[in-house]
């Protein structure tokens, strides 16, 4: 049987494990949603100069809204379908 406190102490011991957030080595950065390119924290839309980026970037956002719009006209006929029978029996 493998025992997990004996190895997680002989890697800390021979120093193989370098944690690069703890170290201060790397400068904080964000990545392109696109192509995963690192790109500084202050850039809106998290995506880097390219212009493929930014296109991809408007396109898929695009998407979302319509697909945002019809999840709402599906979930209004939905609950339309419950709510107004309702309606009726309590009216009539």
């Amino acid at each position: 049987m493998v025992d997990a406190n004996k190895i997680k102490n002989a890697v800390k011991k021979s120093g193989q494990f370098i944690s690069s957030v703890g170290s201060g080595k790397m400068q904080p950065h964000k990545h392109c949603r696109i192509c995963h390119s690192p790109i500084s924290l202050a850039s809106e839309p998290r995506v880097c100069k390219e212009t493929s980026c930014i296109e991809k970037n408007q396109q898929d956002e695009k998407n979302q809204r319509s697909v945002r719009i019809w999840m709402f006209v599906f979930f209004g006929i939905f609950a339309a379908s419950f709510l107004v029978p309702t309606a009726f029996r309590l009216l009539g």
